[in-house]
């Protein structure tokens, strides 16, 4: 039995174990790497976070001045606004004193969406 000599030729030595530093710049980097390789994703994620943080873009079509104008255009303060966007026609009531815009951006209504679904 003793006549073999076993011998390991060319092998790496193990490892060491990576540290908390190396394994954090690893994760970093893949994340990095994935983000720059799936630019669709990047621009999916910004117009659905646009759309849910601040809405959808919307035309102001009418209103209605809550004193009697004097010509065309002299409404300083209006009652209601409406407009025409993604959900189609919504009313909104401005501050007193303000006018309206002629395109605006007005956050989702949750509940016609869901009232549409169900």
């Amino acid at each position: 039995m003793s006549k073999f000599d076993v011998k390991v030729l060319g092998a790496k030595p193990p490892k060491r174990p990576e540290g908390v530093f190396k394994r954090l710049v690893r994760c970093i980097s893949g994340t990095i790497k994935a983000v720059l390789l799936r630019p669709g994703m990047i621009v999916l994620a910004g117009a659905s976070g646009f759309v849910v943080f601040i809405g959808t873009p919307h035309v102001g079509w009418e209103y209605q001045c809550r004193h009697p104008m004097r010509g065309y255009g002299s409404c300083n303060s209006v009652a209601w606004c409406a407009y025409y966007g993604v959900q189609g026609r919504r009313i909104e009531i401005p501050e007193y004193g303000e006018r309206c815009q002629v395109i605006t951006f007005l956050p989702l209504d949750w509940n016609q969406l869901i009232e549409g679904v169900l």
